[in-house]
């Protein structure tokens, strides 16, 4: 394999070693992601991460690892922000990259000042449903005169507002996951590849145990199938839920939208981040307190109401007019 090294006015080819081509360190990269038991889906999503950051090194004849370098990387970022407007697009490119760098550090190629730091990004409200939205959504549907499928969907759309899980995990639960018994939903497909446990009301372990009554489901029988009993995929999952929600009358129809509200919901009303932490499934609090940033403004609705020091001064303004 040859590498183009530019040499002043003409163009020399170097032969280029096979085990210091940054395609073969890539290759090594995803190895230990494999051995590291991550999922397909974060496997692929570091593919379609380091895809921009490859070609950019293409364009710059950048072939060999040891050719990388702080101006190397500079530059990418750089020509991120010129064709790439949105930080936040650009942040989730990037998060793929310093995993790739952390890698090449730990490997002993790069220096570990070549540190890969992200661009501050503007925390956004992210778009929940209301409390008329879901009084719509719940609102329990004529069993004798319903499909299946309205009836697994409202069943569905209780359980992503009761738990907040991922759309990747829920496709994934089987009954015999679920006690109802004791309350609790054992997650076995998670972002992270780790078991927890989701709890769950007394009310939708009824909601739960009637529905699985009712369709005759088996413990082997995944929670939310498709009408002939086989595991629903991500795309028709979607549909289903919009299909869903606009017959009800709901404007949005966003699946991870059930998430925020589940956290936001949580938070506002007096949750510990701690345990939001593991009640969302994530690794760190670092997004975790996102939530707790983003809410913080609905922790200040009717705040004067149980506020110490409010209470001490208008008892005091209440004893000086009297």
């Amino acid at each position: 394999m040859f590498a183009v090294v530019k040499n002043n006015r003409r163009c020399v080819f170097e032969r280029v070693e096979e085990d210091e081509r940054i395609e073969t360190y890539f290759k090594r990269f995803i190895a230990e992601c494999e051995l590291k038991n991550l999922s397909p889906h974060t496997i692929k999503y570091y593919e379609r991460a380091l895809k921009p950051f490859f070609e950019f090194l293409r364009h710059k004849s950048i072939n060999n690892a040891s050719e990388l370098s702080k101006d190397v990387i500079d530059d990418y970022i750089v020509f991120m922000k010129k064709t790439r407007h949105n930080i936040t697009t650009i942040n989730t490119y990037l998060r793929g990259l310093r995993a790739f760098l952390n890698f090449l550090i730990k490997q002993e190629i790069l220096e570990e000042s070549i540190k890969l730091h992200l661009f501050k990004d503007e925390d956004k409200i992210k778009e929940t449903y209301t409390e008329e939205d879901i009084k719509k959504l719940i609102k329990k549907p004529d069993l004798k005169r319903c499909s299946f499928a309205e009836y697994r969907n409202w069943v569905l759309v209780q359980y992503l507002l009761e738990t907040g899980n991922r759309l990747r995990t829920v496709i994934n639960i089987k009954v015999e996951d679920v006690d109802v018994d004791n309350g609790i939903v054992k997650i076995t497909h998670s972002k992270n590849r780790t078991q927890y446990f989701s709890p769950i009301s007394k009310t939708m372990c009824k909601i739960l145990r009637d529905y699985i009554h009712i369709w005759g489901l088996k413990d082997s029988d995944y929670l939310f199938p498709t009408q002939t009993g086989t595991k629903m995929t991500v795309n028709g999952i979607q549909k289903a839920v919009r299909r869903y929600n606009e017959k009800r009358g709901v404007r949005l129809s966003s699946i991870h939208a059930f998430r925020h509200t589940f956290a936001k919901n949580y938070i506002t009303s007096g949750g510990n981040p701690l345990k939001l932490k593991q009640l969302l499934g994530h690794r760190t609090l670092e997004v975790t307190n996102k939530y707790v940033r983003l809410y913080s403004e609905d922790l200040k609705k009717d705040f004067e109401e149980h506020s110490i020091i409010e209470k001490f001064y208008a008892s005091k303004n209440r004893i000086r007019r009297v």
